[in-house]
């Protein structure tokens, strides 16, 4: 009897307890990629700063930006990582969303860093230039990921149709990039930032050869589409790469839907921006993000809860520059289903070959203004971001470069539009 009139009398007192909210995950790529992480880096930054108030954050590998674009669709992440040129497509309606209709939920937080469509050719298939993989095997990017989009893209306008290329055989489990390293495959796309542990583990067991993306057709198709620009990948970053390669860039994303909480989305902003320092120092790709990076113009609606007053940036926090040892390096690049873990950790892989910088300028659109998952994971105060720990303080960025790779510092460059035909000027 005492019990019962316990009961009653202490169940009202608990509805009116606060009840604690599910973890803040954001939608990300491979593991071995550079968006998880750089959402690890972000997770990082929130966490160490315990920004979010007792919940955590955490990290969700995909199989890429349709698949993130699907998960916050559905509720499965909070937060999304996405190619600028995927975005465009969801806003009107085209491409991979032909016959959905425009989708007027998704709004902007920040522009990362540039990443570029990079094409990959095994060293025995003979392929030299953009031209020589027609009629080769050629593997068009990951189901799932933005890849697959941005390469056909680049087959319309080259003219080639599916009919032109020699059909492959994948093995299913096993990652189809490895092709190019046993002769199944000729040739393969892949978007990213750079530097890749992907790309740079390729390279420099395989001898995969990286391939300039230009020409007039290419330059007709930055013109007719402006969600592309010119990007070129510095030279000597990557094992046997001597030169810069000249390629179609676009900008990596951090999205979420108009729903969100403003004040969640305020706590993102403000930490972000208060820590940019340190965040630009846990993978080489943000090497050179600032605040003005983070806040270029998209082609999204900004998330009403970006519109306020930032604040100022913070000193460093030794904290977020000290590598996480209880974490283990990340796997290779076999992408299992989409799974959600803890923040990458110390990757010591993944500046395979040399710092990163960011774009060395900006050309995207206007602004508006107003890859089956495990469970969640938390994620451990200043977790790391998949960043080497030998580049995370500054005394030994430098140690993160391959031996290929020694004495370069730029990475991956946006280019100023040029007239059709005109070769971008090396920035070395």
């Amino acid at each position: 009897m005492h019990l019962r009139i316990l009961r009653h009398l202490l169940l009202p007192l608990c509805a009116l307890l606060p009840v604690t909210s599910q973890a803040l995950t954001i939608g990300t790529g491979p593991v071995n990629g550079v968006y998880y992480p750089t959402g690890g880096a972000i997770c990082r930054v929130l966490n160490a700063d315990h920004a979010l108030r007792g919940d955590r954050c955490t990290v969700q590998s995909t199989h890429g930006s349709l698949a993130n674009l699907k998960a916050l669709e559905e509720g499965d992440v909070q937060l999304a990582l996405v190619q600028s040129d995927i975005l465009h497509h969801a806003l009107h309606g085209t491409g991979p969303f032909s016959g959905q209709g425009a989708n007027h939920k998704l709004r902007s937080l920040f522009r990362l860093y540039q990443e570029s469509l990079t094409l990959l050719a095994s060293p025995t298939s003979g392929i030299t230039t953009l031209a020589d993989i027609e009629g080769k095997r050629v593997y068009p990017g990951e189901p799932g990921a933005g890849e697959p989009t941005t390469s056909q893209a680049l087959m319309n306008a080259m003219g080639w149709h599916s009919g032109q290329f020699a059909a492959y055989q994948l093995t299913p489990g096993r990652d189809p990039l490895e092709g190019l390293c046993d002769g199944s495959l000729d040739a393969a796309f892949i978007v990213a930032g750079h530097p890749s542990l992907a790309i740079g583990d390729l390279a420099g067991r395989c001898k995969v050869r990286l391939i300039p993306i230009e020409g007039e057709q290419i330059d007709r198709l930055l013109k007719e589409h402006p969600y592309y620009q010119r990007s070129r990948i510095a030279a000597n970053l990557y094992p046997g790469q001597i030169t810069a390669i000249n390629n179609i860039g676009m900008s990596a994303e951090l999205v979420a839907l108009a729903s969100l909480p403003d004040p969640i989305v305020r706590t993102v902003r403000d930490t972000l921006l208060a820590r940019v320092k340190q965040f630009s120092r846990l993978h080489p790709a943000l090497s050179k993000i600032t605040v003005e990076r983070l806040q270029a113009q998209t082609e999204l609606p900004l998330h009403a809860g970006m519109s306020d007053k930032t604040p100022e940036p913070l000193p460093l926090a030794p904290e977020l520059l000290m590598p996480d040892d209880s974490l283990q390096d990340a796997p290779e690049r076999d992408t299992p289903e989409p799974a959600t873990t803890e923040p990458p950790a110390d990757a010591g892989n993944v500046a395979s070959a040399a710092v990163a910088t960011e774009p060395a300028s900006d050309t995207s659109p206007t602004r508006a203004t107003p890859d089956a998952a495990t469970p969640n994971t938390e994620a451990p105060d200043a977790v790391s971001a998949a960043t080497p720990s030998e580049a995370v303080t500054p005394d030994n960025r430098e140690q993160a470069t391959t031996s290929a790779a020694q004495g370069t510092t730029p990475a991956d460059e946006s280019v100023p539009e040029a007239a059709a035909g005109d070769t971008a000027p090396s920035q070395h």
